[in-house]
C-alpha cells in the first residue's frame, strides 16, 4: 500500500518536464491547451500522521473527605488556690490518767444455817440448837483494791421438844477479795455484830428476848456468772458472848418453880457463871447482784 501511493507520486513529478518548452494541445474528451511557459504544478505535500496509540486518561476516583469527629469535653472549672498557713501549734498538757472506777455495790440475798455449842441460861438441853433460815446482805467493794464491807442480816429458827428459839444475826464485816479482775474471787472477812435472840418455853407461856455480842471470822469464795451476777458462799466461826445479868434472873425465876413443867429448872443450880461464849458455825451460800 505505501509502495503504491510513492510510484503514483513519481509519476506525478514527472509530467512537467515532458513538455517543456512548447505548448501542446491534447486531444480527448476533455480538450484542454498548454501555454509556451512550461507548467510547473505546484507540489503539494501530503502529510499523513503516524497513528499513535490511544492516550488513556485515567481520572482517579474522588476522594471523600469525612471530616474528624468533633468530642466536647467538659472539663471541671480549677479549684481556687488554697493558702496554708502554718500556726506554731500551743503545748499539750497531758492530763493524768484517771483511774477506773471498780467500786461496786451489791444486793445479795442467801441461805444460812448455823449451831452454837454452850449455855445461854443453864439450860443445855433446851438451848442452841441447829438453826437454819435465810438473810440478805449489802456488799460493798472499794475502788482500785478488794477491800469492801458487808452488813447482814438473818432470821434463823429451830424448834426443839419443849422449847423454839429464833435468833437473828445483824452483822458488820470487813472482806478482802483476791483476784478481783477474775470470775473466781475468793476472800476472807472478819466482824463483829449482834444476836437478838429468843427463847420460848412451855408452849408460848414462858419467853425471854436476848442481845448477845458477837464476833466472826471466815473465808469463802465469789463466782461471778456475768458483770453484775455472782454465786457466793463461805463459812464463818462465831463466838457469842452471854448477858449474864440475864442469866442471873432466870435462876431467881426457877427457884420459884415457874409453871409446871417438871424438870425445866433441872440443872440451872449447876450452871458456871463464868461460862460467858458460846462457840459456833455459820454457813452461808446466796447470790449478789452488783449494780
Amino acid at each position: 500500500m505505501k509502495k503504491a501511493l510513492l510510484l503514483s507520486l513519481a509519476a506525478l513529478l514527472m509530467v512537467p518536464f515532458a513538455g517543456a518548452g512548447s505548448a501542446s494541445a491534447h486531444p480527448g474528451p476533455y480538450p484542454h491547451y498548454h501555454s509556451w511557459r512550461t507548467y510547473r504544478p505546484r507540489v503539494v505535500p501530503v502529510y499523513r500522521p503516524r497513528r499513535r496509540r490511544p492516550i488513556v486518561v485515567v481520572a482517579p476516583a474522588p476522594v471523600v473527605v469525612r471530616p474528624a469527629p468533633v468530642y466536647v469535653v467538659e472539663e471541671p472549672p480549677p479549684e481556687p488556690a488554697v493558702t496554708v498557713v502554718r500556726r506554731p501549734e500551743p503545748a499539750v498538757v497531758a492530763k493524768p490518767r484517771q483511774r477506773r472506777d471498780d467500786s461496786m455495790f451489791g444486793l445479795g440475798v442467801r441461805l444460812s444455817g448455823a449451831t452454837l455449842d454452850g449455855e445461854k441460861l443453864g439450860l443445855s438441853s433446851a438451848e442452841n440448837p441447829t438453826m437454819g433460815g435465810f438473810g440478805i446482805d449489802l456488799r460493798y467493794r472499794f475502788n482500785g483494791s478488794g477491800l469492801g464491807i458487808e452488813l447482814s442480816g438473818d432470821l434463823l429458827a429451830a424448834s426443839a421438844d419443849d422449847f423454839d428459839q429464833t435468833t437473828i444475826p445483824v452483822m458488820a464485816s470487813l472482806t478482802y477479795h483476791l483476784f478481783r479482775h477474775s470470775r473466781l474471787q475468793p476472800y476472807g472477812l472478819i466482824g463483829v455484830g449482834v444476836h437478838f435472840t429468843e427463847l420460848s418455853y412451855l408452849d408460848g407461856r414462858y419467853k425471854y428476848d436476848m442481845s448477845e455480842l458477837a464476833g466472826q471470822a471466815g473465808l469463802g469464795l465469789e463466782v461471778f456468772i456475768t458483770r453484775h451476777l455472782s454465786l457466793n458462799a463461805d463459812v464463818r466461826f462465831q463466838t457469842v458472848f452471854k448477858d449474864l445479868d440475864t442469866q442471873a434472873s432466870i435462876r431467881t425465876d426457877c427457884l420459884h418453880q415457874v409453871g409446871d413443867q417438871v424438870g425445866f429448872c433441872d440443872g440451872i443450880h449447876g450452871a458456871d457463871p463464868n461460862d460467858k461464849m458460846n462457840l459456833g458455825v455459820q454457813l452461808h451460800a446466796g447470790a449478789t447482784w452488783y449494780f
